[in-house]
């Protein structure tokens, strides 16, 4: 192989090595972000639950004190709808989370696709400046007591 074979061979690699790189940083990035959010999410989530438990402690309180029927099923009913609202709320929550989950998981696989990749090229280039550089050593004159 002639030096400009190695030489262009060289740059092929460092090239695409660069691109799997930058690919991964970006990926990287994209995992923070989106462990960021989920966990946004998540403490949004007990907070939201511990607001709605209240919520419904008061709501109960003032069912143990109603005076008479017509007053706990009216509060019966409210209570029923304030659990129907606040399940919805938390599964749309659960929901993000979710789709949160999924994303992290395909850009995992990528990652370690990536990871394989880099390896490979590194593995390549490397082999290449080797060749390159016994292709070197043996265009080199050798002189008597020296090489």
């Amino acid at each position: 192989m002639g030096y400009a074979l190695f030489a262009q061979r060289k740059l092929v690699l460092d090239a695409q090595l660069n691109t799997a790189q930058l690919q991964q940083t970006q990926r990287s990035n994209e995992q923070y972000m989106l462990a960021t959010n989920s966990l946004g999410l998540q403490q949004k989530l007990t907070s939201q639950q511990a607001s709605q438990s209240g919520e419904l402690a008061e709501m109960y309180g003032k069912l143990a004190e109603a005076d008479n029927e017509d007053q706990r099923n009216k509060i019966n009913a409210e209570i029923k709808q304030k659990e129907l609202e606040h399940q919805k709320e938390n599964d749309e929550i659960n929901r993000q989370i979710y789709l949160i989950g999924v994303k992290e998981n395909a850009i995992e696989l990528e990652v370690k696709r990536l990871d394989t990749m880099v390896s490979a090229l590194q593995k390549q280039l490397e082999a290449v400046e080797e060749a390159e550089g016994a292709a070197i050593d043996r265009a080199t004159p050798k002189f008597n007591g020296v090489g």
